[in-house]
């Protein structure tokens, strides 16, 4: 059994830095470790204990668990040292991995590159993994690859048979998606997420009682500007 490490935001800005190019950059590093920093809670939240229980799909180099399996394909995204556990296009089904045999599935904006094979390859996800956790603009347009779409929360009920995430909040690059395929949720938690109001709540300055001398001091000083 090979006992699970994960990324460091330290770790992961040096990766984020070594790669830089149009997919890794300076202006995304922060948004990008969000979704990276969530990933990994929930992984741990989830109690897989071995890294070899991880796949990982389309990484760009920069795992969020050490040591883990890897997919990707040859066609696109080259960084350096890409060796994939399974060299495969998901948009090709089924993938050429064995029923459950991951504790957890992790794909980080990576599924609205999928088309037009999203709603299978989200079903090869449940197959072959215990656990799914996706990160996916739910809308999205990029020129440089015209083919890519979001795919939504709706979209995911409707394709997975009216099963919802057990867990779903929006992040500042894309929603991000978790199915625990044994215990199967139907709560609606995009309504849910909907009716939520975050409150910013800002701290009242307390008034600190004013001596004689400071009130002195405040009176120059409303003289003076009235002087000016």
């Amino acid at each position: 059994m090979s006992i699970i490490d994960y990324l460091s935001k330290e770790e992961y800005i040096n990766h984020v830095k070594d790669k830089e190019d149009g997919h890794w950059t300076k202006d995304t590093i922060d948004i990008r470790w969000d979704y990276h920093y969530r990933t990994i809670e929930l992984i741990k939240a989830s109690g897989v204990s071995d890294s070899k229980k991880v796949l990982e799909m389309g990484t760009m180099g920069v795992s969020c668990v050490k040591g883990g399996d890897t997919i990707d394909y040859e066609e696109r995204w080259d960084f350096e040292g890409k060796n994939p556990t399974y060299v495969h296009d998901a948009r090709i089904t089924p993938w050429p991995v064995e029923n459950k045999k991951y504790d957890i599935f992790v794909a980080l904006r990576v599924f609205q590159h999928l088309v037009p094979a999203q709603p299978q390859a989200i079903k090869e996800a449940f197959r072959i993994a215990k656990k799914v956790l996706l990160v996916i603009p739910e809308k999205y347009e990029n020129s440089i690859i015209p083919d890519s779409k979001g795919f939504s929360y709706k979209d995911f009920v409707a394709t997975l048979d009216g099963i919802h995430p057990n867990v779903y909040f929006p992040t500042s690059f894309g929603s991000l998606f978790y199915w625990d395929t044994e215990n199967p949720s139907h709560l609606d938690l995009e309504t849910v997420m909907k009716n939520v109001k975050l409150v910013t709540v800002q701290k009242q300055k307390t008034k600190v009682p004013m001596t004689p001398k400071s009130k002195v001091k405040s009176l120059i000083k409303k003289i003076v500007r009235k002087l000016k």
